[in-house]
């Protein structure tokens, strides 16, 4: 019976020692050992900075004052104190404004809005009047040639080759093109040169008219065999590629405003651009896509697409 009660005398005191340790640990850190009592509010001082930042704000009167009035060093530095007021705090607030750091151009910490690219500007009350002017007759002051030259009257080459048909592709797709040529994103020389040579304003009426034509007459699927149909409706997930239809629309009609109708580009294009991309010679993608994807075609595979987008070849005049 005494060991039992024992027993329990020895599991209460273990039960109330840790509390009671803690109880003593934090009022020995209150109290320290030092002897000044209990931590109080009027004990915590104020930090020194303000402290030491007036030497430094009347530093540059004792460097001024030699200039102005040799023999009144002291009377320099209540001169500089009525100046604070009178220009903005311009005394007090100098050191201030140069340790401040440099803004950073661009967006705000709080800015949650969405990021909008440049060339949407040169789109706003673009008129598609005075770009079909411009697409045809060019810019011959600027030695811009006009732009029917390659890709025929109604934006559809004639007989096909590496320019493409503009017909068919939106107004938003083709300013983003023209800009990234005019900034070195996309390289192309004679497309360089033009866009250039135009201003943005240009870029946008030129966008803007060739928006508002129809594309050339489909024959998607007629050629490139199965292999073509495969990829553009299935993909191939063994080499993670997915349908070209996923981005560019069932029969290569496009999908929104920035992935590009496919459906009646020439052969010769398609291909040009798809090895563009394997190279890396074109890299206006977004992040990469394109080039990912054409590193995983082999070359048979890009000319049956070609075929597929393509439809049959053009009758030369």
């Amino acid at each position: 019976m005494i060991e039992h009660r024992k027993g329990i005398s020895i599991a209460l005191v273990l039960i109330a020692a840790p509390p009671l340790v803690t109880l003593i640990a934090t009022a020995h850190q209150m109290i320290g050992t030092g002897g000044d009592g209990l931590i109080r509010a009027s004990a915590v001082t104020a930090s020194s900075p303000p402290a030491t930042a007036a030497p430094k704000a009347a530093a540059p009167a004792p460097a001024s004052a030699p200039a102005s009035a040799p023999s009144t060093a002291p009377a320099a530095a209540p001169a500089t104190s009525p100046a604070s007021p009178s220009s903005g705090a311009s005394g007090s607030a100098a050191p201030a404004a140069a340790a401040a750091p440099t803004p950073v151009p661009g967006r705000s910490a709080q800015d949650f809005t969405a990021s909008r690219p440049a060339w949407e500007e040169y789109l706003r009350g673009a008129d598609p009047a005075a770009g079909k002017l411009l697409a045809a007759n060019g810019k011959p002051a600027a030695g811009v040639q006009a732009c029917v030259a390659c890709h025929g009257q109604a934006g559809v080459t004639p007989t096909g080759g590496i320019f493409p048909n503009l017909a068919g592709l939106s107004s938003e797709y083709l300013a983003k093109q023209l800009a990234d040529f005019r900034s070195g994103t996309r390289i192309q020389p004679l497309m360089n040169t033009v866009a250039r040579a135009l201003t943005e304003q240009e870029i946008g009426q030129v966008a803007a008219y060739y928006g508002t034509l129809a594309g050339p007459p489909l024959h998607v699927g007629e050629f490139g065999g199965e292999a073509a149909r495969k990829l553009d409706l299935q993909g191939d997930g063994a080499r993670a590629l997915p349908a070209c239809a996923n981005c560019h629309g069932l029969r290569g009609m496009g999908e929104g405003v920035l992935l590009p109708r496919l459906a009646g580009q020439s052969r010769e294009y398609f291909t040009d651009q798809m090895n563009a991309f394997r190279s890396g010679a074109r890299q206006n993608d977004d992040v990469g896509v394109m080039r990912a994807f054409s590193q995983r075609l082999t070359d048979s595979e890009i000319q049956a697409l070609a075929a597929y987008y393509a439809g049959p070849a053009p009758q030369q005049k």
